[in-house]
């Protein structure tokens, strides 16, 4: 049983804090001497704000601050506006760029006593599946110098996993919070497109991949962090065009849940991502859900409209930017990586979106039958540290791996990232997604998984 607060869950800090058997200052100095314990070794936190959170502390022990985490310690991620710090997003030229406002998103967190005490790395510009950049350096995996950390919240996935704080602020235009979950062994949500948008927070611009796929979300080890942290983010957001204040309950009445699961899509997967499935459908099916092993239609076609709808963006915006912004990483992923992404026209655009239309149109369809799809965050057993550029084709490879997690946010549907367990030291699990606005599907199969499984505690770095 956990005994120390930075081993414990946000909720049950904020009980422990209100009913006066612990202090929110005391919560803090916990966090601080674990986070100057193990964050040399993992480089998850980037932008350590233990002043800040002393400061906080006090007004949640004075009273002047209560809430459903109050007293608890969190994290916000450094591509994500956040006053009075720097959103640097992982770039040299950005060190200093500021935060123009405080996201909705955190906003929540804090109002509702969350104790930030840091800012978590990414890779340069969010665009990678590695958490890597020439201003911060590499963030670890602490079950495993030789896993990757994940990208882009991975600097949040390792903090979660590693103690430094009970719930992290992430975002996901393509997997950057349900896959550093899957590789650190925790949990993530990214919600339906529309629930936590980016927007409104700071004057620039945002692409189109941006404004239509990229969605705030949560980290956590335990699922009732999970389901807190995810309501207290959803806050309104009226500078954003895309928010809708959309319900988060409906009625579906005592019929089951038929589940399909995704086992044989026509393309590698291993051995142990099959287990993963397996322990995660069998849990669900002896608790009264409807398993059937079937893949969702046109799923070939959904595997490239990541890249199809983004060319546009990447190749005439990103790759251009390259050689100027001087990150070594980026500019060797991207250089490798342009040459199977289509060619960047307004006619590769529409056809992209059009075909988008109609993948979304038999996907309601589908989940009229399967309320709940589960399938692979990654097709292999995990990626290695840094396997997207181990060679020029690599990252095609780690793409080709995480088509489901990568192309799932073109449809904008919400996801969640399922731990099920640890396999040779490394953390594995599964995803499972639900139609729009849906998320109460997820977070309610994520109980039942967790309450079979048990939560998951903090780890020490294994070397």
């Amino acid at each position: 049983m956990p005994t120390e607060p930075w081993q414990m869950g946000a909720v049950e800090i904020a009980k422990l804090v209100k009913a006066g058997k612990i202090s929110a200052t005391e919560v803090v100095a916990s966090h601080k001497e674990r986070i100057l314990s193990v964050n040399e070794k993992l480089n998850a936190i980037v932008l350590p704000t233990f002043e800040d959170a002393e400061i906080q502390a006090l007004r949640v022990d004075n009273g002047e601050v209560t809430g459903a985490i109050a007293g608890s310690v969190i994290t916000t991620k450094s591509n994500t506006d956040h006053l009075p710090y720097p959103n640097d997003n992982g770039i040299k030229l950005l060190a200093d760029n500021p935060s123009h406002s405080t996201a909705p998103c955190i906003s929540g967190l804090l109002n509702a006593g969350g104790l930030m005490i840091g800012r978590t790395n990414t890779p340069a510009f969010s665009m990678r599946f590695h958490t890597d950049n020439d201003l911060h350096g590499e963030t670890f995996n602490p079950h495993g110098q030789h896993i990757s950390c994940g990208g882009s919240s991975g600097g949040a996935g390792s903090a979660v996993a590693s103690g430094m704080c009970s719930i992290a602020q992430g975002n996901d235009v393509g997997g950057s919070i349900r896959f550093p979950a899957f590789l650190n062994g925790i949990w993530g949500i990214r919600p339906t497109m529309g629930r936590m948008t980016t927007g409104g927070t700071n004057p620039h611009p945002r692409t189109w991949s941006g404004a239509n796929m990229a969605t705030h979300g949560p980290l956590a080890r335990n699922m009732e962090d999970l389901r807190v942290a995810y309501q207290l983010m959803n806050q309104e957001n009226w500078n954003d065009p895309f928010w809708v204040p959309a319900p988060h309950i409906f009625s579906d009445g005592d019929k089951p849940t038929k589940v399909a699961v995704v086992k044989n899509d026509g393309h590698f997967i291993s051995e142990t991502t099959s287990q993963a499935l397996d322990t995660a459908a069998k849990i669900l099916s002896d608790s009264g859900y409807l398993i059937e092993e079937v893949t969702p239609p046109m799923a070939d076609e959904l595997f490239g409209l990541w890249q199809s709808i983004g060319s546009v963006d990447l190749l005439l915006g990103l790759v251009p930017l390259l050689d100027h912004l001087g990150d070594s990483g980026l500019s060797e992923v991207y250089n490798n990586w342009k040459h199977s992404f289509p060619e960047p026209t307004g006619k590769t655009f529409m056809e992209a979106f059009q075909l988008r239309d109609l993948i979304l149109r038999r996907w309601n369809d589908f989940f009229a039958t399967y309320p709940l799809v589960m399938m692979p965050v990654y097709a292999d057993t995990y990626m290695r540290r840094g396997q997207d550029r181990e060679s020029t084709s690599s990252i095609t490879e780690v793409a080709e791996h995480a088509r489901w997690v990568l192309n799932l946010p073109t449809l904008g549907i919400p996801a969640l990232a399922v731990p099920t367990g640890v396999v040779g030291g490394a953390p594995h699990g599964v995803q499972i997604a639900a139609h729009a606005w849906r998320e109460d599907l997820l977070l309610r199969a994520g109980d039942v998984i967790e309450e079979r499984l048990g939560r998951i505690l903090p780890i020490d770095p294994v070397w």
